[in-house]
């Protein structure tokens, strides 16, 4: 069953409807009093929670009745690594307990996150986004599941990645992979991830890596220009959300760095033409100024950039630089 078959099965089974396991009022470890219902998704409920004596608000999770044990793993997962792991772009882990026989967290209480349609507006979204996973990449964790669901913001607007319960370890590659069954609930593909932002190697080896995360972040990326990005952005969402893992970004820091250069020269010989003009502007501002030394006519730029008395040439050297990225990208594109 390929992604759009899923999608299609997922669309003709709208979601069944389902009483709320707490009602307004009720209570969870003895200070914090049930507001209301925020959502639900395939093993869990979130509600809106107040604090007795403080009033402070608070997002309460709690795992469904009839989630399994494999859901109820995820659970437990996603509470020990909120509770281990302090970023600007994880959520606050306020606490956790049990009600009914069922674990539950809480954390700060976040707002939902407009998807952006300016070429700033994404590329700070994705940015943020990408911090984070460095961070989690740099725990051996891979997400495997960025969506724009899984993106909530705080009052200053700050985005913050969310539903941790997919975080697999990437190092240990002998981990067997998680069982797999389709949720009506949210169209997540319990396990794996959701079909439109997972990339195709969870679904057909449970390969766990980066490289999944990164694909999630392109197919986001170009969600939000909806299917029509800007030129700078074409380069990034095809080599990000590439079916094939070695064609996309190494890492997350790469992915950053691409979005940084998106208005850059896009082939290795503009980059390199541009090098040249910014090593001869050099050149001649320092032959212009009082008392400069005499440059050798025909100097490559290196050397020109490099005559005595100068400032290194930061622009023309920072141009070549992305050069040899654009062709090294250039490369692993036709490889593959």
């Amino acid at each position: 069953m390929d992604t759009e078959e899923i999608e299609r099965f997922v669309e003709s089974h709208p979601p069944v409807p389902a009483p709320w396991s707490l009602s307004p009022g009720a209570t969870l470890g003895g200070v914090w009093r049930i507001a209301a219902p925020i959502g639900r998704g395939g093993s869990s409920e979130v509600y809106r929670a107040v604090h007795r004596e403080l009033r402070t608000e608070a997002a309460a999770k709690l795992l469904l009745p009839d989630a399994g044990d494999a859901a109820k793993a995820r659970f437990v997962r996603e509470i020990r690594f909120l509770a281990e792991n302090t970023h600007p772009a994880f959520p606050r882990f306020l606490g956790t307990g049990e009600t009914g026989g069922r674990p539950y967290m809480l954390m700060e209480l976040l707002e939902p996150c407009d998807p952006p349609s300016t070429d700033a507006g994404v590329a700070e979204l994705v940015t943020a986004v990408a911090r984070g996973l460095r961070v989690l990449h740099s725990k051996g964790l891979a997400h495997r599941d960025i969506k724009p669901r899984n993106i909530m913001r705080r009052g200053d607007g700050s985005p913050v990645i969310i539903d941790f319960g997919l975080a697999r370890e990437f190092r240990n590659a002998s981990s067997a992979p998680d069982a797999a069954s389709i949720s009506v609930v949210d169209g997540r593909l319990a396990g794996l991830g959701t079909p439109r932002y997972s990339a195709p190697e969870q679904f057909s080896l449970g390969d766990v890596s980066p490289a999944c995360d990164i694909h999630a972040l392109g197919v986001l990326a170009n969600d939000c220009f909806k299917g029509k990005p800007p030129r700078a952005w074409t380069r990034i969402i095809r080599r990000a959300a590439s079916s094939i893992p070695e064609q996309r970004y190494p890492d997350a820091e790469s992915f950053i760095k691409a979005v940084k250069r998106r208005h850059l020269p896009r082939t290795a010989a503009a980059c390199i033409a541009a090098a040249f003009a910014a090593a001869a502007a050099a050149a001649f501002f320092r032959e212009s100024a009082p008392g400069a030394a005499p440059v050798p006519s025909g100097a490559p730029p290196a050397a020109a950039a490099q005559a005595p008395d100068s400032q290194p040439p930061d622009a023309a050297a920072g141009i070549l630089e992305l050069a040899k990225e654009r062709e090294e990208e250039a490369r692993i594109m036709d490889m593959y």
